[in-house]
């Protein structure tokens, strides 16, 4: 009986070692798996937001340059921020179909002075006296500026096709060279996303020839 006894205590005591080093070995499993999913969880984050903000730049580059190609003249404004708003003049359009036709006038072609488009940052509203991180395009009369500024919702941008514009940009600024043979219009615009609580800025650059200028 006492044999019997001292070998069941040691099979007994040998059991909770196997039990110890297996409860060891299978934390540290899990330690090294959960390591591997965060890392993991964090590098997708991270992809997914670089690749939204990097949409939201790149379209908004995008959808400014068509216009800015076209126009005849553009003039940098500042509301919130320096040069955070442009206001380009595009070629006359008597039936509005974006075909311009020049004229001939002091010995060459020339296109003739239409309507003035102006595009900014603002709220879901499109306010030109908001700020935000939608960009709208709005038209616009100078005797009048700024109370002339009529956001155009049907420029839009937005995913819902409502208003306003794409995915949230965090600035955008705007810069003319008119040193060159034909003037061009410089773009900034810059986005952000966060990791973590912590906020990542990407930023992408374009810049524009004005084709039409006389």
């Amino acid at each position: 009986m006492r044999l019997s006894l001292s070998a069941d205590r040691a099979t007994a005591g040998f059991t909770l070692v196997e039990l110890l080093v297996a409860s060891s070995l299978t934390a540290l499993i899990l330690t090294a798996l959960c390591g591997v999913y965060f890392a993991t969880a964090q590098d997708w984050e991270r992809q997914q937001g670089a690749a939204t903000a990097l949409t939201a730049v790149s379209r908004a580059c995008s959808r400014l340059a068509d216009y800015i190609a076209q126009a005849t003249g553009a003039q940098v404004l500042t509301r919130f921020a320096s040069g955070d708003t442009l206001a380009i003049n595009l070629p006359f359009d008597s039936a509005q179909t974006g075909v311009y036709a020049p004229i001939w006038s002091g010995g060459y072609c020339q296109y003739r002075s239409g309507s003035w488009i102006i595009f900014y940052l603002s709220d879901s509203t499109g306010a030109y006296s908001k700020p935000g991180n939608i960009l709208w395009a709005a038209t616009m009369t100078w005797p009048t500026f700024p109370t002339s500024v009529a956001p155009d919702r049907s420029w839009s941008m937005y995913y819902s096709t409502s208003m306003g514009q794409t995915a949230q940009l965090k600035s955008i600024a705007f810069s003319t060279d008119t040193s060159g043979v034909r003037p061009t219009v410089a773009i900034s615009a810059v986005a952000s996303y966060r990791i973590h609580g912590v906020e990542t800025q990407l930023t992408v650059s374009r810049t524009i020839c004005l084709r039409n200028t006389n």
